[in-house]
């Protein structure tokens, strides 16, 4: 036990040496992905003076004590942002049972192993939307280990038999103790409007910049069918009024019509999943301003495969989920909704994470073309974290953007991802995909917040 925890503090650590800082750094005859527009500039100059890009230029002057990347034509980018991660749920157990036997020790330091991972495959900004209080982001904030920014919602609040519900059957019965996931703050259980209200309150307590609710069923849980509805209009209310009290939103999980409806109804502003929804459902999505936070992994066939769901209550789940999914891609084709990348992986180990994230890429750029697939990993999430308001970590500046005043979240890629998107690390394969090592080796540099983590030119 005392070997494995040395060792994956070494994984957390490792390459923390290498971290250069700056006064200001210039990028030099570089072509610049913004974010947003479908075609990337000619040659430029990106000025990055602090955390934040100050001048984007052709031949912009080099002041005294400036550090000079010579781009040589390469695309120069925003930091990639996932907005559906689990870090701690992954690495240690393939299930929730599992995970109920887990020590804190082992959580908290897989958890930074996770968040070291993801950001070496240049995810520059995260959203962990289930159990993280704010712990491991001050910790990367203060440069003590290397991660992305994160967005945390602390525990995720669920109803009693709801896709939180996490016990094991000795602890159900009424007046039972409390699951270990619900001790350790990952999940907690609210069964009336007043209950929800301290619930959030709790999270803001522990450092929550954001709610999550579960407001439907899902598939990685026991206890709930994944059509069933979770949670009363006043409850889900509750929540929204709690969120406004601390200027920022409420995120629900839900697949269908009735569970993502209601919340629009109570004021909910992102909608985690819903690959279960109709027309009428994405139409008022759209026209309501919606941030759709989608993942499309799970569509997969292969799925199947893999132990959790080859048999049993959670393959029915899976093949239910498969039957209603159907029109999703030409919906969101039709309508254009305003959709921001999620991986939702739980229970993989390092190279199964890396192998989901690739595969994640793959299937939505196939599905919606690369433009989308960027826009939905850049511009889109990074609007969507201002929602967050006077609760914002990050309040300086934009992120998911390259332009003057925004955040010094930058990658440095090889070739031009609006035309191959493998240069940011994608994998037409996933289930039995060749194990790879940590990072990608054609995101050359990996900036983020003004400080160079990694520079392989």
């Amino acid at each position: 036990m005392r070997f494995t925890i040395t060792l994956m503090v070494w994984v957390i650590f490792a390459g923390a040496a290498n971290v250069q800082a700056s006064d200001a750094v210039l990028f030099k005859n570089v072509r610049v992905f913004d974010g947003s527009a479908k075609q990337l500039t000619g040659l430029r100059d990106v000025m990055v003076e602090a955390n934040i890009i100050s001048a984007i230029g052709e031949n912009l002057e080099v002041p005294e004590n400036t550090e000079v990347i010579e781009g040589a034509g390469r695309t120069l980018m925003p930091g990639l942002i996932d907005s559906h991660v689990h870090f701690n749920l992954n690495g240690l157990t393939r299930s929730l049972r599992g995970l109920e036997g887990a020590k804190w020790s082992q959580i908290a330091i897989q958890s930074g192993a996770n968040a070291r991972d993801h950001f070496m495959d240049g995810f520059t900004t995260v959203r962990d939307t289930c159990g993280m209080d704010n712990g491991l982001q001050q910790l990367i904030d203060k440069g003590t280990i290397v991660g992305p920014r994160i967005y945390n919602s602390a525990a995720c609040i669920s109803p009693t038999s709801g896709h939180g519900d996490f016990r094991q059957a000795g602890n159900r019965y009424v007046g039972g103790p409390q699951g270990q996931l619900q001790r350790l703050g990952i999940t907690v259980l609210a069964d009336s409007a007043d209950e929800v209200r301290k619930a959030a309150r709790n999270n803001f307590s522990n450092g929550a910049v954001f709610l999550k609710l579960m407001a439907g069923g899902g598939i990685s849980s026991e206890l709930d069918p994944i059509w069933s509805h979770a949670y009363r209009q006043d409850e889900l209310q509750a929540a929204v009024e709690a969120a406004e009290f601390f200027d920022t939103y409420v995120m629900v999980h839900a697949y269908t019509d009735r569970a993502v409806n209601a919340a629009m109804d109570a004021g909910v502003k992102v909608i985690d999943h819903a690959q279960m929804v109709s027309a009428r459902t994405v139409k008022r999505m759209v026209e309501e301003d919606i941030f759709w936070s989608l993942n499309l992994a799970g569509l997969d066939p292969g799925i199947f495969k893999l132990p959790n769901w080859a048999a049993g209550p959670m393959h029915e789940k899976v093949k239910h989920y498969h039957e209603e999914s159907g029109e999703l891609a030409a919906l969101i084709q039709k309508y254009k909704p305003k959709i921001v990348f999620n991986t939702d992986a739980v229970f993989l180990t390092l190279p199964e994470s890396r192998a989901h994230r690739d595969f994640e890429k793959f299937v939505f750029s196939n599905w919606f073309g690369n433009h989308a697939l960027l826009r939905a990993l850049t511009s889109t999430p990074g609007e969507m974290t201002k929602l967050t308001g006077r609760r914002n970590p990050y309040p300086e500046g934009k992120l998911g953007v390259i332009e003057e005043g925004a955040y010094a979240d930058i990658l440095l890629v090889d070739g031009n991802p609006l035309e191959d998107i493998s240069v940011i690390g994608v994998n037409s394969v996933w289930i039995g995909a060749k194990p790879r090592e940590e990072g990608v080796e054609t995101i050359r540099v990996i900036m983020k917040d003004g400080v160079i983590y990694k520079n392989s030119l």
